[in-house]
């Protein structure tokens, strides 16, 4: 279980940091805001990657 909380508590953290890089991007101008609408579109892809992940240690744990 305490696995579980670890992986809770780096969630917002990993948030904080891809959001902090693409900040960074933006201000040197590597990416412009045109990819906000796109990124936000592609939204139902990570749900699907967390369901994917939490389906996946599931297995994982049952296993051991």
């Amino acid at each position: 279980m305490s696995s579980d909380r670890q992986y809770r508590g780096a969630i917002l953290p990993i948030l904080f940091i891809v959001v902090g890089i693409l900040l960074l991007l933006n201000t040197l101008n590597i990416v412009d805001w045109a990819i906000w609408p796109k990124v936000v579109r592609l939204w139902p892809i990570v749900v699907i990657g967390f369901g994917a992940n939490l389906l996946l240690q599931h297995f994982r744990r049952t296993r051991t």
